[in-house]
Order: structure tokens, then sequence, then C-alpha cells
């Protein structure tokens, strides 16, 4: 009986200090599971309501004036800001771009968020449209709703500047925050930052942001502006970790970076990527959006990290691009640059003329390694040559230019040419070589003036996959020519 008992007893024991993976669990499971869960923090919130009890709660008596800078919230204490809701009244058309939002985290000197109001709710190219995904919800109407958590140890300050010409009619807002008694330890701090590139850097990838310090980045949108005819989103992402020579994630085109594909269609918005904006389709001066947040998949660096992205096939595209980047990271932070000025943060209207898919060839002018090879503004002669610029060859006689053309090895195969050349008083005979076979023909030689002219070859060219050599050559002038100049203003393969 003794010997029983001990036995009963040692097996209750075991069955006590079992694992819980023993039995099945009982917690409850859904995205909804934890709401009956009884909470540890306070709810609490800033807003414009009217403290005199009227119904100026947009504060429509104590107007935001051009270049004031007014705090929304000054918390102290520590707790997170769980929601932002806001709508603006102004007569400021560029409100949008000129209103910049900025925050400030446990007593910082430098803000941890600082982006035109627009562009940190998604609402690029100063346009209002609605859309929806997680952090991010525009509702009808202009209520731009935030969701990020933003944690704070010590204090919060969120505060709105003016930066335009003309005094707002009301800004309506609330900030809602759960206050708690502490953090826990490992919590990093919410940045955000705006950027513009207006036009794109040559030959550089676009940059949507650096940090430095251990974090994890958790998205972005980009606006872009077309400054010339044609898709914008050939460009591939690129993101660099922990100081590393060559990315670590290495993207196959900007829409597939944004979770579309096939240059899109219709606009769209879904809980982590969409492309809320397409204003103007592929035409110059056309308008777009596209967004991309990492809530499911954030990328974490312990160092530093450089997220970018081409304009175009290894960076061949002009367009205007600007961006918030989302990510949260331990202070201190880097301190942002200055934001660009209010006059600045708007494109400027592209008038020159593009043709639409096709490559610049005076961005070849470069490989030729020859000071008679130049890239010529085209301007005084019309708005018909392609960027506003050709190649131009200033021969003195027959002569021959050769240059490697920047082809990768998975463009091998076969490709109808077509190719835009100028002709004029001054221009030459002129023939197109491609891995020493004969493209195109033509006489440069035009009386009446100079002219841009198409021409397409009768066979298709031969792309190799190792170097492949263009040449230019001069082989002599119609009779009445009075030079042996040739212009190429562009081209396209495929």
């Amino acid at each position: 009986m003794h010997r029983f008992n001990r036995l009963t007893m040692w097996i209750l024991g075991f069955m006590a200090a079992a694992p819980l993976w023993a039995a099945p669990d009982a917690r409850p499971a859904g995205l909804l599971a934890d709401l009956p869960t009884l909470k540890g923090f306070t709810a609490e919130r800033a807003s414009s309501f009217d403290p005199t009890g009227g119904n100026a709660d947009g504060r429509h008596d104590w107007p935001l004036q051009p270049g004031e800078t007014r705090t929304l919230a000054d918390i102290t204490g520590a707790g997170a800001i769980t929601h932002l809701w806001i709508t603006i009244n102004s007569k400021d058309e560029r409100h949008l771009k000129n209103m910049v939002l900025r925050m400030y985290w446990d007593g910082e000197a430098n803000p941890s968020v600082a982006s035109p109001i627009g562009d940190f709710f998604g609402l690029g190219n100063n346009r209002y449209y609605q859309y929806a995904c997680l952090p991010i919800q525009i509702g009808t109407q202009n209520g731009l709703n935030c969701f990020w958590r933003m944690p704070f140890n010590t204090s919060a300050r969120i505060t709105i500047s003016n930066e335009g010409p003309i005094a707002g009619v009301a800004f309506y807002y609330y900030v809602d925050y759960q206050r708690c008694a502490a953090l826990q330890e490992a919590t990093a701090q919410f940045h955000a930052q705006y950027r513009q590139a207006y036009p794109c850097p040559p030959g550089e990838n676009y940059v949507f942001f650096e940090a430095a310090g251990q974090g994890h980045y958790v998205g972005c949108n980009l606006s872009i502006h077309n400054r010339a005819n044609g898709w914008w989103g050939e460009g591939d992402d690129q993101i660099y970790i922990d100081g590393a020579q060559a990315p670590q994630l290495q993207g196959t085109g900007s829409e597939d970076y944004f979770c579309g594909a096939w240059a899109y269609g219709a606009p769209f918005s879904n809980l982590y990527f969409g492309c809320p904006l397409i204003e103007g389709g592929h035409a110059q001066n056309a308008l777009w959006n596209v967004y991309r947040y990492h809530l499911e998949d954030p990328i974490p660096f312990k160092k530093s990290i450089k997220v970018t992205i081409e304009h175009g096939h290894a960076n061949n595209r002009k367009d205007d691009f600007s961006s918030v980047a989302y990510w949260y990271q331990t202070e201190p932070h880097v301190a942002f640059a200055p934001l660009p000025r209010p006059e600045d943060r708007m494109p400027s209207q592209a008038t020159v003329y593009t043709e639409a898919w096709t490559i610049e060839a005076e961005e070849l002018a470069k490989g030729f390694h020859d000071e008679h090879v130049i890239e010529q503004p085209m301007q005084e002669f019309g708005n018909l040559w392609s960027d506003g610029r050709q190649l131009l060859f200033q021969a003195e006689g027959p002569a021959v230019f050769k240059a490697a053309l920047p082809t990768y090895p998975s463009d091998a195969g076969e490709y109808p040419l077509v190719v835009w050349y100028t002709a004029g008083p001054n221009y030459g005979r002129c023939e197109l070589w491609v891995n020493g076979r004969q493209a195109l023909e033509w006489d440069g030689f035009n009386a009446g003036g100079v002219v841009r002219k198409q021409l397409e070859s009768a066979q298709p060219v031969v792309i190799n996959k190792g170097e492949n050599i263009l040449e230019v050559r001069i082989t002599g002038k119609h009779p009445d020519a009075k030079g042996y100049l040739a212009g190429l203003d562009c081209y396209r393969a495929w």
C-alpha cells in the first residue's frame, strides 16, 4: 500500500510537470483571438477638438499659418502610438507636399519621421486617391489613416509644419496611443524618411534610404512621374545589408518588387502591396504610385542597410521618383538630410519629346572612346529628337567608329533593328554594322535642313552571349553634301 501510493504520487507529479504539448492546446487561435484578453495598457488620445466646446474641431478658429509648426501630440511616459487619422481643408493646391509631418521619440533632437504629409500616407504626386492596405488606409473624402505601431520609452512628439504659401482652413486629427508602464527591452523605434530625385541620377540606383544601427526594414511607397513615354518599371530592386558590397536581395523588376506583374494594367490595392494610382498610362508625364510593405517578411539588419532600385533597365530611364521608406531600428539613428524646398517637391512638366520603347544612342558616347563622338543637344532643330539629344560623329572624311554594346549574356538572340538617325546638309553616307555584319545603310544628306528619319533592318541582327561590337562607318558623302557628319538619335532591337 505504501509502495502503490508512492508510485501514484510519482505518476501524478510527472503528469503535472508534463509539457503543454503533451495535451491539446486550449488557447484560442485566429486573427481576433487576443481581443478577449484583458489589457495592461490605458487607451489615450490627442486630437484637434474645440476646447471651448464649440464645433471648430479642425481648429477653424486657429488656422495653420505659412511657416508655422504646430505640435499635434506631446506625450510623456512609455507607450505606443497605434493610429493616426487626419483630414485637411486647405486652399493650397499643393498642401500634400507643402505640409510636413515629423515625429520625435524619447526626447531626440532629430526626427525619426520626416515627410510631406501626402507622401507619408502614400499619396504621392500631390494626388488624393482611395486605397487600403494594413498599415495605411485612405477613406472616402480624403480621410488619412495610419496604423503603423510607433513605440516610445519616455516621450513622443508629433508636429505638423505648413511650409506652403497659404494658411490652412482646417486641420483635423486623432493621435490614438496606448500608455504602459514600460516597453519590452528589445523594442525598436519607428522611422520613416522621404526622398526624391527629379530626375533619377544617371548610372546610379535610386536610394530609398540608408540606416546605421540594428533594426528591420518594413517597406516603402514610390511615386513616379514619367519623363519619357514607355514603361518605367524595368528596374531591379537591390538591397545591401550590413556593409555588403553586393546586394543580398536582388530583384527582377520594379513591378515584381511591388508584387504586380506585366506593367500592372488597372490600379489596385492589397494588404501588403498595391498600385493605387495610374494617371496617364505609359505616356510622358504620366503619374504612378506603388507600395510594398514587408509586414510578413521584414528584412533585418544588424549594422546597416541600404535599400535601392534601378530606374529602368540598368538605370536607362530618367524619370522622377519620390518615396517614403519605413523601418524600425534602435536609436540613435543617422540624422536625415533636410527635405527639399517646398517649391522643389513637385516634378516639372516634361516637354522634351521621347520615343517610346527605345534606347538613347547618346548613352553609347563614352563607349566609343573618341573625342569626335559626342552628345549633341538638338532643340534648335525642333522637338522631334528623342530626349532632345543625339549621338554625333564629327568625321572630316570617311571613318570607322567602334564601341561595345551594353548587353548581357541573356540578351543573346536575333532581333529586328530600328534606328532613328539625323540627316542634313552636312551629313554623309553611313553604314551600321553589328558584330561584323552590315545591318543598315543610308545617305544622310538632306538639302532642306536638319531632319530626323527612321530606318528598319531587312534582316535581324545577331546578338552574341559575349562581347557585341557596334560599328558606325562613314563611307563618303553626297556630291552636294558639305560634310561627313553622322547622327544617331535612338534605336530599338527587340
